[in-house]
């Protein structure tokens, strides 16, 4: 009795697998031709078959990544070193490309003879900037500040260009109304009597004085 519910306890087990085959309710002895499926049946079979490929499929991925090879460490430590040696290479080939050369200072404590300040060519430079630039100028005090900077700016390129090489040029310009006054301008500064000088010029016309002076300071 007890072998016959073990049994019909597997064919019932047997039934959830392949539903095609069902256990008899008779005796484990008797036999029974299986029975024609219905079509919810046949329509429930391709679905599984599907999923039983499908964790086919899955799990021979799986086996196949498993037995995928492995870097070793050897390789890994001889792929560092390949990689190092690269990047050296390649920081070396662009170091030796040469920076543009720094060039020293000649500290020349002397100008050259030919090219020291002079005064004169200064002096005649200022007298004709100013008598070109206010010839016709009325003084009016808020349009004599724009005038002052732009002929300081022009005399300074001007002197500039006149070729005194290592000489640091500064330029001033004084505009004050003409009215028979009296004006004293004085300037001091520290500097190298034998190397460094200074011009000056004054203008004049029926409303406005202009006094331009330029210093001439050697740089070492």
């Amino acid at each position: 009795m007890t072998t016959e519910k073990l049994t019909m306890h597997a064919l019932k087990q047997n039934d959830n697998v392949h539903p095609t085959f069902r256990a008899s309710t008779s005796g484990a002895g008797s036999k029974e031709l299986p029975r024609q499926m219905s079509r919810s049946e046949l329509d429930v079979q391709p679905k599984r078959r599907s999923r039983a490929i499908s964790n086919s499929e899955s799990s021979t991925k799986s086996v196949a990544q498993s037995t995928k090879p492995k870097m070793s460490i050897f390789k890994l430590v001889a792929a560092t070193r390949a990689w190092h040696k690269l990047a050296t290479k390649n920081s070396k080939s662009r170091s030796s490309e040469k920076p543009p050369p720094k060039l020293e200072n000649t500290f020349r404590l002397e100008p050259d003879e030919r090219k020291r300040f002079m005064p004169r060519k200064v002096e005649k430079l200022l007298a004709d900037v100013l008598a070109a630039r206010l010839d016709k100028v009325t003084y009016d005090p808020r349009t004599c500040r724009e005038i002052t900077t732009d002929i300081s700016t022009h005399i300074k390129a001007r002197v500039k260009a006149m070729d005194f090489p290592r000489y640091k040029i500064v330029s001033n310009v004084i505009i004050m109304e003409n009215k028979g006054q009296g004006a004293e301008v004085a300037s001091r500064c520290v500097w190298d009597a034998n190397s460094d000088s200074f011009a000056t010029h004054t203008y004049r016309n029926h409303s406005l004085v202009a006094i331009a002076y330029v210093h001439g300071v050697y740089y070492e």
